[in-house]
Formats: structure tokens, sequence, C-alpha cells
């Protein structure tokens, strides 16, 4: 059977399973494979070489599907510096052609200034992901642009579609982080992913920044070396009421105690351990009464409630790895990751009231 003679819909089901060299293949086949399967081909773009972005753009000039195709279909856009140099802001009129990009992101940038960025999200107004990894914002002014923000004259673009941020192994200076929040204060989503940034104190001062100037997160992740427990503390005092997830670096016994009082209607929370000698975990247990997911990632097991390595022994087979022993012959020092789902979240608030 031609595999082109297949419904439209089993098409599309079966180019999801494929890597993206296949589908390329596939709308070489002939005139129907190709317009079949360009749509799924182009659905993310990823532009690094100079060539690659000089062929797309002789491409949409020559071939009216391909332009067709990309104004409808594409979704994703990655722009890759490691071996383009900074040939993308000379294209940017390029992007004005990708009406429909939803998730943009920048990937190896050495130096990316937020200005740069601003005038691309400009461009592509139904945006609602922003990815940076392995790049270093910065503020980096050209000539002219010093002198209208001198005069007052420069006026500041928002994106309020921009809905979710994620910094991965990205540096940044507090003045990037602050421009960058501006134009983006409609978060509802931010990672903040680990990073060796050079900038001195710029980690700790992004989160008092993300406070400042974005209301509405309901989804945090911060993994930022370099913070202060204090800091951590705040910032889950400010957005406690409304989040729903948190991963979060737990620096001490107040940042355990900050999430169980300040985070009510937390649903999924995974906290990192940095140090050790938690006693407040069985607090976040009791109060958070919405927890449906719960992750203490390398965990001392000497840290960990008992009435939890009960609940996950009880699941595990007699024979099963670290949860066998008493909970008495654990070797101090000894870290695991312990992960309680709904139904283990349940049984523990059942245990605690019963025992009261």
């Amino acid at each position: 059977m031609n595999l082109i003679n297949l419904p439209n819909e089993l098409l599309q089901i079966i180019t999801n399973y494929l890597p993206q060299q296949s589908v390329s293949r596939l709308c070489l086949t002939c005139t129907q494979g190709y317009q079949l399967f360009l749509p799924k081909l182009y659905r993310h773009i990823e532009l690094g070489h100079r060539t690659q972005t000089r062929q797309l753009e002789l491409g949409l000039i020559r071939n009216s599907f391909l332009k067709e195709t990309v104004k409808e279909y594409t979704q994703s856009l990655t722009l890759n510096s490691r071996q383009g140099g900074n040939s993308h802001w000379s294209i940017l009129s390029l992007f004005e052609q990708l009406p429909k990009i939803k998730h943009l992101q920048f990937r190896d940038f050495l130096t990316l200034s937020v200005t740069k960025v601003n005038q691309v999200l400009n461009i592509l107004p139904r945006l609602e992901k922003l990815d940076f990894s392995y790049c270093d914002l910065t503020t980096n002014h050209s000539k002219d642009e010093q002198e209208e923000e001198e005069q007052g004259t420069k006026k500041q673009m928002v994106c309020n579609n921009l809905v979710e941020l994620n910094l991965i192994w990205t540096d940044f200076s507090a003045d990037a982080i602050r421009q960058l929040v501006l134009i983006t204060p409609n978060l509802n989503r931010v990672i903040l992913g680990a990073n060796h940034n050079r900038h001195r104190l710029a980690n700790d001062e992004s989160l008092l920044i993300l406070t400042n100037h974005c209301q509405t997160i309901k989804d945090l992740s911060i993994s930022l070396q370099q913070v202060k427990e204090s800091s951590i503390c705040q910032l889950i005092r400010s957005y406690g009421p409304q989040l729903e997830t948190l991963s979060i670096r737990c620096e001490g016994n107040e940042t355990i105690q900050t999430i169980s009082q300040y985070t009510k209607r937390l649903q999924q929370l995974t906290i990192r351990c940095n140090n050790s000698g938690y006693n407040n975990v069985m607090n976040i247990l009791e109060q958070c009464q919405f927890l449906t997911h719960l992750e203490m990632v390398s965990w001392p097991l000497q840290d960990v409630p008992s009435i939890v390595l009960d609940q996950i022994r009880c699941r595990q087979d007699t024979s099963a790895s670290f949860i066998a022993a008493p909970t008495s012959l654990y070797i101090e020092g000894i870290k695991r990751t312990v992960a309680l789902d709904r139904q283990d979240l349940q049984e523990i608030r059942r245990l605690c009231l019963y025992s009261q």
C-alpha cells in the first residue's frame, strides 16, 4: 500500500513519531508528499549558519507554497549563534513572515543585548514562550540608543502575550534581567536555571526584580546559585498565595517554614537539598492540603520524616533497594531523592490525623 494513500489524519500521527530528517525525506518523494509533509517539517525552524538563513530567505522569495506554509504553520523558532555570529539582526524582516511564532529560543549567544531581543519580540505578536540557553544577557546599547534613553524619547514595547520565560545556564546582569521583565509583565511561568553568573550579586538581585515587576507568576522554578536564603523566602512570601507549582533550592529550615506558611494552594513541589539538618518537612505535608506531588531531591535520609519513609516502604517490594531496612539503620550522610504522589500524600495525612 502506498503511504501517501493513507488518510491525512493518520499520516499526521505517523509523522509525530518521525525525526525531522525522515520528514524531510518524505517531502522529497513526490509533489503530494511535499504538500502533505512540508507543514510538519517547518513547524519548528532553527537558524544558525548564515547559509541556512540565506537559503530560507531565497526559498520564501521563490516558492510561494513554502512562504504560505511558514506563515501558517511555523510556531517555534530557534536562533543559534554558535556559528551564525550576529547575522540574525540583519534579517529582522524575515521574522515578519513568521506571524504565528509562539515559542522563541536563543541559544549560545556569547553576548546578547536585551534591546536586540526586544526588537525581535516586537515583530512576533503571538509569542507566548521565550527561552535562553547558554547565553549572556547584557544591556549593551548603540550610541543612538543611549541618546534616545538620555532624551527620554525611547519607547519600551511590552509583550503582553508572553507568559513563560526560561533561562537555562544563562548569565545576566541585574540591569539586563530588569529590562527583560519590564517588557514581559504578564509572566505566569518562570524558570531560572543554574548558571555560573559572572555578574556579582545579579542572581540574588534578580529575585527582588522579579517580585517587583511580575505579579502574576503561578509556576516558579529557581535553581540559581549565589542566592541568599532571605531572598528566596521573600520570593515565596510574595508569590505564595497564588503559586501552584514550585521548584526551589532549600537553603535551610526557614525556607521550609516559609513554604508551609505561605503556599497553601501549592499543587506540585520540588525541593532540592543544599544542606542538612532539616526538621520542618512535616509542616509542608500538614499545611499544603492541595499538594498532589512532592519531590525531595538529594535529601539526607536522616532528615526525611519516618512517616514518609514508612509510606514509601509500603509500596515497595520487601526486596527493594534502600527502603527495605528499618529507618533507624540508615547511615547518616546518605542522600536520596524521595517522590510522593497524590495517594502517598493522602495516606500520610490520614496517618497524621490518626496519630493525633
